[in-house]
């Protein structure tokens, strides 16, 4: 009782100054014409700043320090040093722009970085029959891992609310594990969610609305991919072992921005465009070109995406994996010609 009283009072605590940080820093930027730039792409008409990104950050950095203060709470240096690595190009890019190849160059160390923490893939659980992996795979496949992450986080921040609430539901999953095995470190999932939450309330405002950026979706996704390789460590016990796959666990935690990223690129791969270029070809566009509000294309994504994750944990025991992945790709091709086509 006293450990919820305490996660909820640190939730509290974090929305509030979310908020304050969200609506002071709105104001900074807008006094300064930091605004984003309206174009045929722009789904805002009045001014709106990037500045959500970093407000985001500073909160979790603010409430975490408190938190380390005042309560168990810790975390790998390295982990912090990657994601406060990210959250810095992330912020440089929203100001003046990195090129994508030096983006790249900048995420690769940033990976690099995160492994050093003591935390990587290094097994595949089985998957393709395959369970250690040989050092100098391990680090590759998590270096893949870690971009991929980081890229499809920031690919599908094209939307009010979407990351966010994607974000959410992620945290919301990895934290209910990670509160069975590591209580020490449940702490920050409050922190993280309610920074988010205040967030979302300017990110749904018409007048002094304010956007991620590059700058939160590299933070959240640097976190995400920590996370993904907290999971996939063969040194941590999980309570899902016994319900699911690991591997197939974490590709339906992040479903969306996988399915989504991974289609794009293809298009324009096909298109023998960038895969990096922007343009409106991505799923979530289509919601909001057959007339869906922002707030109700994400929120119909949020719950379709939750949807698959909660039915193959119902499942997995029964179908097992290639099962479990046929009915999944099953429901994603219902879902599209349904909801997206």
């Amino acid at each position: 009782m006293t450990d919820l009283i305490i996660y909820i009072t640190f939730f509290l605590l974090t929305l509030a100054v979310s908020l304050y940080l969200n609506g002071y820093l709105n104001k900074l930027f807008v006094g300064n014409k930091l605004t984003d730039p309206i174009n045929e792409r722009s789904s805002h008409n009045y001014p709106a700043t990037r500045s959500g990104g970093l407000s985001v950050f500073l909160t979790v950095c603010v409430a975490s320090a408190f938190a380390v203060a005042t309560y168990n709470l810790s975390f790998p240096l390295y982990v912090l040093l990657s994601v406060f690595f990210m959250t810095l190009t992330g912020f440089a890019d929203d100001l003046i722009e990195v090129r994508y190849r030096e983006k790249l160059f900048l995420q690769i160390f940033a990976g690099i970085l995160m492994i050093q923490s003591g935390y990587s893939v290094d097994s595949f659980h089985g998957i393709f029959g395959v369970e250690q992996l040989p050092y100098w795979f391990e680090v590759f496949v998590s270096l893949f891992v870690f971009v991929v992450i980081v890229n499809a986080l920031n690919l599908i921040d094209g939307l009010d609310g979407l990351a966010s609430f994607l974000s959410i539901k992620f945290f919301l999953v990895s934290g209910g594990i990670i509160l069975i095995s590591d209580p020490t470190l449940f702490l920050f999932f409050p922190i993280i969610i309610g920074a988010l939450v205040g967030f979302l309330v300017f990110n749904f405002n018409r007048n002094n609305k304010v956007f991620l950026g590059d700058t939160g979706s590299l933070f959240l996704g640097s976190i995400m991919a920590f996370l993904v390789f907290y999971i996939l460590d063969t040194q941590n016990n999980l309570i899902t072992d016994d319900f699911i796959t690991r591997p197939l666990l974490v590709v339906l935690m992040l479903l969306y921005p996988l399915t989504d990223t991974l289609r794009a690129f293809l298009i324009r791969s096909y298109k023998n465009q960038s895969p990096f270029v922007a343009d409106r070809i991505h799923l979530h566009h289509r919601l909001a070109d057959k007339g869906y509000q922002h707030w109700q294309a994400s929120m119909l994504i949020f719950i379709l995406s939750s949807f698959v994750l909660g039915l193959n944990m119902l499942v997995f025991g029964t179908l097992e994996l290639y099962g479990s992945i046929g009915m999944t790709l099953v429901v994603l091709i219902l879902y599209y010609y349904i909801f997206f086509k």
